[in-house]
């Protein structure tokens, strides 16, 4: 959202996050919404046209607020493999923030009427994600690092980022735990072998 977001409809944007991250389009309800906001039903549409362009608004409102937090995640040293602030910080976000929750919601649970424009969003929220991974990678791996060995990774590290939010979203937390630290003995076998010189051009 714009920084000139008025403080009115942060409430209202701040109340239908969390309507939408624990029922979805279909059943969030904007009068319940509109009273976490402390305003009338009817007052909505003076912030908003209807139900899909809050829904709209909320989802461009979670990507920039998660993009954020994804890049401060990247812009601090990783404790010891490229991206592993962002993976290991998810569980934790996840349950505190009613932003994620609604994003991943909204991208893997989509209202059919807006999949494709929140697939876009979803998918240039994952594109920032591997350009700082990559970025990391490319500072962790002693010596010069191909092209080809930088998309690979990549693609390892946007797979692993999949497959945690789905885990989030379907398994449950705990199983999150297992599937991450497999997925980071994997990622830190495949860096040391590139570090070992094991690098194909």
């Amino acid at each position: 959202m714009s920084s000139a977001t008025t403080p009115a409809l942060r409430r209202v944007l701040n109340a239908a996050v969390a309507q939408f991250a624990q029922h979805g389009y279909e059943g969030a309800s904007l009068s319940h919404i509109a009273a976490d906001a402390g305003i009338r039903k009817a007052s909505l549409y003076s912030h908003v046209k209807n139900k899909d362009a809050l829904f709209r608004a909320v989802f461009e409102d979670a990507l920039q607020i998660e993009t954020r937090f994804a890049r401060e995640c990247f812009a601090q040293p990783d404790p010891s493999l490229p991206g592993q602030r962002y993976c290991e910080a998810l569980r934790a976000r996840y349950a505190d923030s009613e932003h994620l929750r609604f994003l991943l919601r909204a991208s893997y649970i989509p209202s059919e009427a807006l999949f494709h424009e929140f697939q876009q969003g979803y998918e240039g929220y994952m594109q920032q994600l591997l350009a700082g991974f990559t970025a990391a990678l490319r500072r962790h791996v002693r010596g010069a690092l191909s092209d080809r060995d930088a998309e690979v990774m990549g693609h390892a590290f946007m797979g692993m980022v999949d497959s945690l939010h789905v885990a989030l979203i379907y398994i449950g937390q705990e199983r999150f735990e297992a599937r991450l630290h497999a997925l980071e003995r994997l990622m830190r076998d495949s860096i040391d072998r590139l570090n070992e010189g094991e690098r194909h051009d």
